[in-house]
């Protein structure tokens, strides 16, 4: 399968999402709960939660088609890419404090424990590179995988497993008094669908299946409902209790799978202008987009320490124009990186 604008641009939106996600998150945990920059935080935070959950499944999407050739040599590769990314990026997380703190004050400096703490974040790598690991063990089941997606009504059933496992058992069960049910498939041990799994095989199954133009609308509406759902069930629940809850943010609820399920088909159906289309803008900023997920927390970490944070300024300004900057940043970088001759293609993990 060749690659389509319509979903470099849903690529582009997810990673602008997932910064954007970031940015707004970084200080939602300490901001007053009752006060406005809260409620901004919020609104930006629920509006971000289709990007990593449309990430899984562009995956899929170009990954799992059975009838684009996968050779052995070619699965290995790909899953050797993976691993090298992982490992490249992990060595940059790990010790890129202890560099900082050796040219700050003095080789001398750097404690025993620096280094031993820097070797444990080289083997599990920084906090958000978990998405890597999850695409790791999808990749080891490819073989597996693919041949569900053979048939897509053997795929759709599949995918309805896993909605009502993920998300009607696990999630809604327990607040209607369901816990003997809930006990009892948890007894079962359906762990493979208990995780994103199915949103890494439901970007090509939604692909490949045709959704009639009225079904769409109903789903746009439906869409746009769960993002006004997570902003007032989110504020309303956080007031309530006076905690921090950020239960319906969370990929594991319907309002989130809803909400990406229609931002993947809107692009699936969007209309691209030709000369959108024969853009390579387009094609450069879906290359580098890897690269801006890897490094936009680094960017985030330093900006921190310069004191340039978003909760100094008046947030509903401060966190889209941080997410601009960084991402644009970002992109750049990944730009430039990508052309420097093997390593670049390792960083950018193409």
């Amino acid at each position: 399968m060749k690659r389509e604008v319509r979903y470099d641009l849903l690529r582009i939106a997810a990673c602008f999402a997932v910064v954007l996600l970031h940015v707004s998150n970084g200080y939602w945990y300490v901001a007053d709960i009752n006060g406005s920059d809260f409620t901004v935080m919020t609104i930006y935070n629920s509006f971000t939660r289709f990007g990593v959950p449309v990430f899984f499944m562009l995956s899929g999407l170009f990954l799992l088609d059975p009838q684009k050739e996968l050779t052995v040599k070619k699965w290995w590769t790909r899953i050797g890419k993976l691993v090298t990314a992982f490992f490249l990026w992990s060595l940059f997380y790990a010790f890129q404090s202890v560099i900082f703190n050796g040219i700050k004050g003095g080789w001398g400096s750097v404690s025993r424990e620096m280094w031993s703490q820097a070797l444990v974040r080289l083997i599990r790598g920084h906090g958000h590179m978990w998405f890597l690991m999850d695409l790791l063990g999808f990749y080891l089941l490819l073989p597996v995988l693919r041949k569900i997606c053979e048939d897509v009504k053997v795929l759709g059933y599949f995918l309805l497993l896993w909605v009502v496992v993920r998300f009607l058992i696990t999630t809604v069960l327990p607040d209607v008094g369901g816990g003997m049910l809930l006990a009892t498939v948890t007894s079962m041990h359906l762990h493979l669908l208990t995780g994103y799994i199915g949103y890494f095989m439901g970007g090509y199954f939604l692909h490949k299946i045709d959704i009639p133009k009225w079904c769409r609308y109903i789903l746009y509406v439906l869409g746009a409902g769960a993002i006004g759902f997570t902003i007032v069930k989110t504020l309303l629940d956080c007031r309530a209790a006076q905690a921090y809850d950020d239960r319906w943010v969370n990929p594991s609820n319907l309002n989130v799978l809803i909400f990406s399920i229609a931002a993947f088909v809107f692009y699936k159906y969007k209309t691209v202008p030709k000369r959108l289309a024969e853009s390579k803008l387009v094609s450069a900023m879906a290359g580098s987009t890897f690269f801006v997920y890897m490094v936009h927390p680094f960017c985030l970490e330093k900006l921190g320490l310069l004191g340039i944070k978003v909760i100094a300024y008046p947030v509903v300004i401060s966190i889209p124009l941080m997410t601009i900057g960084i991402f644009a940043a970002g992109m750049l970088a990944g730009w430039i990186t990508g052309k420097i001759p093997v390593i670049g293609k390792w960083i950018n993990f193409k």
